[in-house]
């Protein structure tokens, strides 16, 4: 019994010696801050002008994204991972960016809202944009121009 106890302190205080290590160091539930050369964009306002809609039979041009009529605008901001628009009824909509991927001279945002997928393709040094989503069994695809926000 006493060599039993004596081996459950012994593991007890291991314990309490590894957690005061770990504790010492940067937790795991808080991420790691980003090295200094991978800073966020600024945040970008974007305007698409042209529109297609694209269904099993074809495409053809509309005149709104969705519910906002032409030109379109957004806001993007990278370092909120949001993009916010404006309705024809002029009500606020927010979308959360799920993910931001980049090759060089590319970022793609992507995300889902309202049961439609969506991606943005974007620039950081070139002034075009384009935009896909898909619901309801059509494509939409947008193009446009960004901007840095004012």
């Amino acid at each position: 019994m006493l060599k039993t106890t004596a081996t459950a302190l012994c593991l007890l205080l291991g314990l309490a010696a590894a957690q005061a290590q770990d504790s010492s160091g940067p937790s795991a539930a808080v991420p790691a801050p980003a090295p200094e050369g991978d800073t966020l964009p600024a945040p970008i306002a974007c305007s698409f002008d042209k529109v297609f809609v694209c269904e099993g039979s074809g495409c053809a041009p509309s005149q709104e994204l969705g519910t906002i009529d032409l030109p379109a605008q957004f806001l993007i901001h990278f370092g909120e991972q949001i993009i916010a628009s404006v309705s024809d009824d002029n009500l606020p909509h927010i979308s959360s960016i799920q993910s931001v991927i980049g090759n060089g001279d590319t970022l793609i945002l992507d995300g889902n809202d309202n049961m439609a997928a969506w991606a943005i393709e974007v620039s950081p040094t070139k002034s075009t944009a384009s935009l896909s989503t898909l619901a309801g069994g059509k494509v939409l695809s947008a193009f446009g121009t960004c901007k840095p926000a004012s």
